[in-house]
């Protein structure tokens, strides 16, 4: 027998490492041992949702809790941007807030289970997590049928789950896709796990879809989840959590309860003073109709996501109108309706600048709240969730989410490039406790009227006695005047605005304007400053006059150069009929462009979120939001071109702003300077815990 040479061991040694790695090699999850079925570490008794003990026992918690986001500023939430050290200290600030409860939609990057089982493990009280699967919403759009697609939707549901029960149990090797989360996961915290939440806002249109493809799909039987006088919808819910339980079982042995999602548009009640019923009070989904056998121990729950503002039965209902609040009675019918715990799954207030709607009864906005005001809406919204017999409520959400859209300012954005500036027009973009303020680490401005934090570079006119100084960020235009020879309350200055070359108008009464100006910021005092735009340029008139027959003429509207300058409004409603009252409801507007006065530190005692210019004697600090000046995207210096040329909306390259000042007595024409900036991919940011947070974590330390 010929003896080995080097070559020869160097070539077995290769083999015996390729035999034995190769078991490691492309597995979903490997095989777990056999495993004996352990106690459910929470369980749905009655009404009340329980959490086992260090003792064993079962204790009822009233689930007090956060949603986090996929996103930060920057990215996408397909692209999984957050890191393990993002999530450490994310943990440690929603602990100190005096909450238990984490609810993520998706399986995330192995980062977040990192991170969480680093955390619990050093915790004095750990952070549970209910864990969520959602679904295909491509899919969803394209066949509007649970069941079809030749069984696409249910198969990638199906899916879905296995791969976040074996996330879950540290035990997956998934392929990273894009949009999907994937990766090695090997952090076990099933222990923490304390429920599953399946699926997403089910659209009325998908389960009528589905109900009306499969009539006689009425009846579901498994080893763990039966139904009754179920549809055809439910019953495709029930399959789901009967992969859910069953798979669980099968590899681990465990049980955790299951609730399906679900959303004040699908719920089991009716509806009758609600003016979109085609949309809104269409169908029930009935978790009541998903039942446990007797081999599912842990039970199910029910999930709602709950707002005070929408739909609109929730301001205008008679039925929620006797006494308390609309929201605290349309809660207590809700959960008197169920058998099972009911844990509102979202509920929440946008401290945004913009907004979009507001219940006609309490006020409780969808934006236009400051962070004070976020905060004491959330504690009484938290009350009402106690109050009406609720398992708990998750507040939406932990951070803010730059990439969200909302729907009366999402045409006025680029989509492409929503999360690398914020938006504080769109409520969708402002919901979070935490906010990404722009810069790396601290404000390009502090809003307080003081201008030490000015240089002379930053200077872009001279004129009438008058400085104008300009900077900006991620968020806003910042500008600053400085003069001697004005009164601020009882003088009116003028700053013409131009944003886009060719339009615009260049008088406004006896003042005239070296370029045409798009936008015109008028300061007169703190309660009678604002910022309008011309006729020509004024977006609101484009959408909106033409289908809106109440709205009087607009002089200039058709015209350039008119000198015509309009307020500045965000829709809020269109008119509406109520069907069991016979009213119409009025269209609802907000003059977006009036200005707020206030000091926008958030480091003074008398910060106010909400600030949009300060003044401390002869200096007037003003920050702009991008999107009230015409830009869909300042990162690239995108501003929205003539749509009435166009007859669309588009976007089209900028050079900046050219910024002019004057007093309301000048009669010089009035000379303007280009300010303009390096366009950004990345935003800087850094962190801030809003006011909110501090006071929903004295809220919470009394009421855990």
């Amino acid at each position: 027998m010929r003896k080995l040479d080097w070559i020869d061991m160097k070539r077995c040694l290769v083999i015996l490492l390729a035999w034995l790695i190769m078991p490691l090699v492309g597995c979903a999850a490997k095989e777990p041992d056999a495993v004996q079925p352990d106690e459910p570490i929470a369980i749905v008794q009655g009404k009340e949702f329980c959490i086992q003990n260090s003792t064993g026992e079962y204790e009822p918690m009233f689930l007090n809790g956060v949603n986090i986001g996929a996103s930060k500023p920057g990215y996408f939430p397909g692209e999984f941007g957050i890191t393990e050290e993002d999530y450490s200290r994310w943990f440690q600030e929603i602990s100190e807030m005096n909450v238990r409860i984490l609810r993520v939609y998706v399986s995330q990057m192995p980062a977040f289970y990192d991170a969480l089982k680093a955390f619990n493990t050093k915790a004095r009280q750990p952070l549970y997590l209910i864990q969520g699967v959602y679904m295909n919403e491509e899919l969803i759009a394209q066949y509007s049928d649970a069941f079809g697609g030749a069984g696409a939707i249910q198969d990638s549901f199906y899916s879905d789950i296995q791969k976040a029960v074996d996330i879950i149990h540290g035990n997956a090797d998934i392929e990273k896709l894009p949009g999907n989360a994937g990766g090695i996961y090997t952090s076990d915290i099933s222990q923490w796990v304390i429920g599953w939440i399946l699926g997403v806002e089910w659209s009325s249109d998908f389960v009528i879809g589905t109900n009306t493809a499969h009539p006689d799909q009425t009846a579901f039987e498994g080893a763990y989840v039966r139904t009754e006088n179920a549809s055809p919808f439910e019953v495709f819910l029930a399959g789901a959590a009967e992969t859910t339980i069953s798979y669980e079982m099968e590899r681990y042995g465990r049980q955790r309860p299951v609730a399906l999602s679900n959303w004040c548009t699908t719920d089991p009640l009716t509806h009758p003073n609600e003016p979109n019923p085609e949309m809104e009070d269409a169908v029930s989904v009935d978790p009541e109709h998903i039942l446990a056998t007797d081999s599912f121990k842990a039970g199910f729950f029910a999930s709602y996501h709950v707002y005070p503002y929408y739909p609109e039965f929730l301001s205008y209902d008679t039925k929620y109108l006797d006494g308390g609040t609309p929201y605290l009675s349309y809660l207590t019918e809700l959960n008197g309706h169920h058998t099972m715990p009911v844990l509102i799954s979202e509920y929440g207030i946008p401290a945004s600048r913009g907004i979009a709607h507001a219940n006609a009864v309490t006020g409780m906005s969808q934006g236009h709240a400051d962070e004070v005001q976020q905060g004491e809406w959330l504690i009484s919204l938290n009350q009402d969730i106690r109050a009406s017999g609720c398992a708990g409520g998750l507040i939406f959400s932990w951070q803010d989410e730059w990439f969200k859209r909302c729907w009366n300012s999402m045409e006025y954005e680029n989509p492409d490039r929503r999360p690398y500036w914020l938006n504080v027009e769109s409520p969708e973009s402002c919901f979070g406790l935490l906010a990404f303020d722009p810069s790396e680490k601290e404000l390009a401005v502090k809003l307080d009227g003081n201008s030490s934090e000015w240089e002379e570079e930053e200077l872009v006119i001279e004129h009438d006695g008058l400085r104008i100084s300009a900077k900006s960020d991620a968020a806003y235009l910042y500008l600053m005047v400085e003069g001697e020879r004005y009164d601020f309350a009882r003088d009116t200055l003028y700053v013409p605005l131009d944003v886009l070359s060719g339009q615009g108008s260049t008088k406004y009464g006896n003042l005239s304007f070296a370029d045409g100006a798009e936008f015109l910021l008028r300061l007169h005092g703190p309660e009678d400053s604002a910022l309008l735009v011309d006729a020509y340029y004024d977006v609101f008139q484009y959408d909106y006059a033409a289908v809106h027959d109440f709205f009087l003429p607009v002089l200039g509207r058709n015209e350039k150069d008119s000198g015509c300058f309009d307020r500045i409004y965000l829709a809020m409603n269109r008119p509406q009929y109520l069907p069991e009252t016979g009213v119409t409801t009025e269209f609802e507007r907000f003059e977006t462009g009036a200005l707020h006065y206030g000091n926008g530190d958030p480091e003074s005692p008398y910060y106010d979120s909400l600030a949009d210019f300060c003044t401390d004697g002869n200096c007037i600090e003003i920050r702009l939001p991008w999107m009230l000046l015409g830009f869909m995207d300042p990162s690239q210096k995108q501003v929205m071109g003539d749509f009435n040329t166009l007859n669309a909306i588009e976007g089209v390259s900028a050079d900046g702003v050219r910024i002019g000042i004057c007093q309301s007595d000048s009669r010089n024409e009035t000379p303007m300077e280009l300010y303009t900036w390096e366009n950004w991919d990345m935003p800087q940011v850094h962190e801030r815990l809003k006011q909110s947070y501090h006071i929903l974590q004295n809220y919470f330390a009394e009421n855990k």
